[in-house]
């Protein structure tokens, strides 16, 4: 049986909240579901709003891709977004409430697009490498050829001492499979390794993220020294799964 992901949740402060007595006690709402709506977590944290900017709460959960709703109903605040819990391992996530009511995990009107989750296990030096995704156009990227420039995109990363958790937020526009997914990786001498992700993107939207894990170990980073810079890497044994 898997052991559960031990999630730290650091929940920014809203302005509301900010303005509050620091004797002041913070009811936090927070709810963990899956696809079908079972619920992970539905708890009410009670925090003295003190001198710091943020609330610190924690909780378990099962493997797999969940939504998450945070609300402070007193001071009409929230916030939401779609999470990847990896089994085993801790995972510290931070969101900010949101003055106005909350968006939802995505709202093209407010600027949020669909997202694909990307994360995997990672060693504790894969943060000095500066981790992060980029997109290319497909047509014009071709194993161990230099790279066209990366297309614009919105990602976000965050590195724990054992793993990595991404959201990519592809153009809904591109058409399926136009652009090709790469992990870019820092050299010792600040320029960039491109590892292809073989899988067809964008991933079409169903209604609930897509998730790719693509595990990183310290011998498959250090495999690429002495191979190209701002080429198309190919190489076989790194593997990855979506679901």
């Amino acid at each position: 049986m898997l052991s559960p992901a031990h999630v730290i949740l650091h929940i920014g402060f809203c302005n509301a909240i900010a303005r509050a007595s620091s004797q002041a006690t913070i009811a936090l709402h927070v709810r963990v579901a899956d696809r079908i709506g079972r619920t992970q977590l539905d708890r009410v944290y009670r925090i003295e709003r003190g001198d710091e900017s943020e609330a610190l709460v924690e909780f378990d959960s099962a493997f797999g891709i969940y939504s998450l709703e945070i609300a402070a109903p007193k001071y009409r605040c929230s916030a939401s977004d779609y999470l990847f819990f990896i089994a085993g391992h801790d995972r510290n996530v931070s969101e900010r409430l949101n003055d106005a009511p909350s968006p939802g995990p995505f709202d093209s009107a407010q600027g949020r697009r669909q997202p694909v989750l990307l994360s995997g296990t990672a060693p504790q030096s894969f943060i000095y490498v500066a981790p992060t995704f980029v997109l290319f156009d497909k047509s014009l990227a071709a194993c161990n050829k230099p790279l066209p420039p990366p297309l614009p995109e919105q990602i976000v990363v965050e590195n724990d001492q054992d793993a990595y958790y991404a959201g990519l937020y592809p153009d809904a526009a591109a058409p399926t499979g136009s652009q090709q997914l790469a992990l870019r990786l820092r050299t010792p001498t600040h320029q960039y390794h491109y590892v292809r992700i073989p899988i067809p993107f964008p991933i079409p939207w169903s209604g609930w993220p897509s998730s790719i894990q693509f595990n990183v170990s310290e011998e498959m980073v250090d495999s690429l020294a002495g191979d190209p810079v701002d080429t198309l890497l190919c190489p076989k044994l790194w593997e990855t799964s979506a679901g």
